[in-house]
């Protein structure tokens, strides 16, 4: 154990207390490539480039920690596969579908800004699905309660009928659409990267078996890709309306912040909406020193996130959660909050690693003054939320 850690030794789990680890190697073979930050262009005068954000490396990272960290007693590990093509369609559209297999088949393609599909892109995309998939089911078929999904390329971003962010397919989106079809009758997603899950929402916006709750920068749309602005007033159409709740946090709002809008506003919106499956989306692009993002959170915040998704768990879900990769970007520090977060969810009475970084301060004040204006948006305008 490095000095980095806790002196004493973790004890061991519970019996049958573990989070089952899914992933497969073949998931490093995507590579966006280099450039200036995520673009891929090379402006000529620059001798050394980027490597694009979403690289190999940074889940290189997360899987070491998590096999060589002292959480490794409380893991099991198991293989995941690629998802076959008619379970790509539960989410995504046969036009979409048949666009990336063509892509794959013709050479690199540029979907849009920062999303590349090179040669490996597509075999990796396939093995992010299907190994979200078998996380699921190890949790629908009983053979656990716990299931995390370390997969690459990420997904929440991916919409039904494109691509956008990094994301080609919509992993979480397979997940919950499968829980649906396999008889859940209500699914609730609780997304903490540091950007909008708008495919996610998008594919579930009309629906009101999914309850979408996304804590996110306030960052907006960013081109023809990405329309949604992941506002408070984007609340779902139809049958879904009210259930698509945006959380837009400001820049820097930290580990307080976050507390408070996971115990103000997602806390009482899961108690209303009594899901039978809590799927957690995790992008540690929240983190303090993220090149993505601006939210300044640190382990000690991630940690906390992870405690209160197991509380809510274990009151309205069995306990069961489906833990589901997206975006972070440090190369170290994402792997240390993912570290932290899994503590969390493991509800561990004490750290097992201490925060190797210092870390910025926070506005506390100025983020409980825009949860509480969320609050009071929510009663005001979500049926199930008015006495919250």
């Amino acid at each position: 154990m490095d000095s980095s850690s806790s002196s004493a030794a973790p004890a061991p789990p519970p019996a049958g207390e573990n989070v089952a680890v899914f992933w497969h190697e073949g998931m490093l073979a995507h590579d966006a490539g280099r450039g200036v930050f995520d673009s891929g262009r090379d402006p000529g005068f620059l001798e050394v480039l980027d490597q694009h954000p979403e690289n190999a490396d940074r889940v290189r990272n997360m899987v070491s920690i998590l096999r060589r960290g002292p959480i490794a007693p409380f893991l099991s590990w198991h293989s995941g596969s690629p998802a076959h093509a008619s379970e790509l369609l539960s989410f995504h559209s046969s036009e979409y579908i048949e666009e990336l297999v063509q892509a794959n088949a013709n050479g690199p393609k540029k979907f849009c800004e920062g999303t590349f599909l090179n040669p490996g892109s597509w075999g990796a995309a396939l093995l992010a699905a299907g190994t979200t998939l078998s996380a699921v089911r190890h949790i629908l078929d009983g053979h656990g309660k716990l299931a995390y999904a370390l997969v690459r390329p990420p997904g929440h971003h991916a919409q039904p009928d494109h691509a956008d962010g990094y994301c080609f397919l919509n992993n979480a989106g397979l997940a919950v659409q499968l829980a649906l079809d396999s008889g859940r009758t209500k699914v609730a997603v609780v997304d903490i990267d540091v950007h909008y899950g708008n495919g996610t929402a998008e594919g579930f916006y009309r629906t009101d078996s999914v309850l979408t709750i996304s804590l996110h920068m306030n960052h907006g749309s960013w081109g023809p890709s990405h329309p949604q602005n992941g506002s408070t007033d984007e609340i779902g159409q139809g049958r879904g309306l009210g259930y698509n709740l945006n959380i837009p946090l400001p820049n820097g709002s930290g580990d307080a912040g976050y507390e408070y809008a996971m115990n103000e506003l997602v806390a009482p919106a899961i108690e209303k909406f009594q899901p039978q499956l809590l799927v957690f989306v995790i992008g540690q692009d929240s983190s303090a020193f993220d090149p993505n993002g601006r939210q300044c959170l640190t382990m000690d915040g991630y940690r906390k996130i992870g405690q209160v998704m197991r509380t809510m768990a274990n009151r309205h879900s069995d306990g069961q959660i489906l833990i589901v990769q997206e975006g972070g970007y440090h190369i170290s520090y994402s792997a240390y909050c993912l570290h932290a977060t899994l503590e969390g969810v493991l509800s561990l009475q004490a750290p097992l690693l201490d925060d190797p970084i210092a870390y910025y301060p926070e506005d506390e004040e100025y983020t409980r003054k825009v949860v509480d204006i969320i609050k009071k948006s929510w009663k005001e305008s979500i049926p199930f939320l008015k006495d919250i």
